[in-house]
C-alpha cells in the first residue's frame, strides 16, 4: 500500500547561515542551516475501514482508527521560510496546516521563523477524506525538507495529532491501528492492505461534518468488546489478504456506527452492495461518504461495477470515485 506520496521542490533558495540554533526538543539541526522552499503532498482517504475503541492490557479505553487510503485525493503543502516575521497562510481558514507549520518549526528547535505556507489539493471537506490531516501531514514533511531535517512516521503522526486534536492515520506507509486522539500506534497490522476495487460515493452531497464540533460516539461495554474481535478480524484479515474478512469486519464497523452518525440510505445501500458482490461497506465515522469494496480478481469485477453505477443513478447517486488501495 503506497499510503504517502512525495514531491520535493528546492526552487526559490533562501540561504541564511544561523549564527546559533537553540536545541530542538526532538531533533538538533547542524548549526549551518540552509533554508530552502519546501513542497510535499500527501493523499487521503475515503473514510475508514474500521473505527471504535478498545480497553488495553493496562484497562485504559483507546480510541482507535484503520483508515482507508485513496490516493487520488491529495493536499500540496508549500513552505517559503523566512527570517522573522509571521507564518502565514494561503488559503486563510487553512489554520491547521499554519499549527502544524509552527508546532515542526518548534520541534527544530527554530519557533522564530516566519514563512508563507500554500496549501492547494482537491479534497473537499467535511465529508470524511481526512482533508485537515493531509494538510498537517504535507505541511510537516514541507518544513523539514524547508530546514533539512527529517520526522519519522512517528513523529508525524504526533505532530499532526497535536494539530488538529483527531487525526486520521494514513501518514503510515505500514498499516497500523492507530489511537487517532493520543498520536500512537496501539498495533502493526502488516506491511500494506489488501488490494481492493472501491466505489466511493457521498450520502448527504449537501451535509458536512466537523470532526471537533461532532461529538465522539459513546460506546456501551458489548459493543467495545466487539471492537476487540472486529480488530483481531481486520488484523488477520491483513495477514492472510483475506477480502471477505475484511470486507466483515469494515461492514461491521459501518453498521455500528449507524447509531452514532446513520448515513443516509444505507441500507439501500448495503444492499445494493450484496447485489453487486462487494466484500462489504466501509463509512466515515465523522464525514458523509460511504464506499463499496470490491475483489479486484473478481471475473465479473467490470459487469459488477458496471451494474453499481446503474443501481446508484436509479437512487440519485452519480458521482462516484472509483479507486484502488
Amino acid at each position: 500500500m503506497d499510503n504517502l506520496s512525495a514531491s520535493r521542490s528546492f526552487s526559490q533558495f533562501t540561504l541564511w547561515r544561523a549564527q546559533q540554533v537553540p536545541a530542538a526538543p526532538c531533533v538538533a539541526l547542524d548549526t549551518d542551516l540552509i533554508l530552502a522552499t519546501g513542497t510535499r503532498t500527501s493523499i487521503a482517504q475515503h473514510g475508514e475501514l474500521l473505527q471504535g475503541q478498545i480497553q488495553d492490557h493496562e484497562h485504559r479505553y483507546r480510541r482507535f482508527l484503520v483508515s482507508l487510503p485513496c490516493a487520488r485525493l491529495y493536499s500540496t503543502v508549500t513552505f517559503v521560510p523566512s527570517l522573522g516575521g509571521s507564518l502565514t497562510v494561503e488559503p486563510s481558514h487553512k489554520i491547521k496546516a499554519q499549527r502544524v507549520v509552527r508546532l515542526t518549526l518548534e520541534r527544530f528547535g527554530l519557533p522564530h521563523l516566519g514563512g508563507l505556507i500554500t496549501v492547494t489539493g482537491n479534497i473537499t471537506e467535511g465529508k470524511g477524506y481526512g482533508s485537515s490531516t493531509a494538510d498537517c501531514v504535507a505541511g510537516a514533511l514541507a518544513v523539514a525538507d524547508a530546514v533539512g531535517g527529517s520526522l519519522t512516521e512517528e513523529e508525524v503522526a504526533q505532530l499532526v495529532v497535536a494539530a488538529e486534536i483527531a487525526s486520521d492515520n494514513f501518514m503510515f506507509n505500514r498499516v497500523v491501528l492507530f489511537a487517532h486522539r493520543e498520536g500512537a500506534v496501539l498495533a502493526e497490522l502488516g506491511s500494506r492492505l489488501p488490494k481492493l476495487e472501491v466505489l466511493g460515493i457521498d450520502t448527504d452531497v449537501t451535509g458536512v461534518v466537523r470532526t471537533l464540533e461532532y461529538p465522539p460516539a459513546t460506546y456501551d461495554w458489548r459493543q467495545i468488546q466487539y471492537f476487540q474481535t472486529l480488530v483481531a478480524g481486520v488484523e488477520r484479515a491483513i495477514r492472510y489478504r483475506d477480502l471477505a474478512l475484511l470486507g466483515r469486519v469494515a461492514t461491521s464497523s459501518a453498521i455500528i456506527n449507524q447509531r452514532f452518525l446513520p448515513k443516509p440510505m444505507f441500507s439501500e445501500l448495503c444492499r445494493l452492495a450484496e447485489c453487486v458482490n462487494t466484500v462489504g461497506v466501509a463509512v466515515a465515522h465523522s464525514g458523509t461518504v460511504l464506499s463499496m469494496l470490491f475483489d479486484p480478481s473478481d471475473p465479473r469485477l467490470e459487469i459488477n461495477i458496471r451494474q453499481a453505477y446503474l443501481d446508484l443513478e436509479t437512487l440519485g447517486i452519480d458521482n462516484v470515485l472509483r479507486f484502488h488501495t
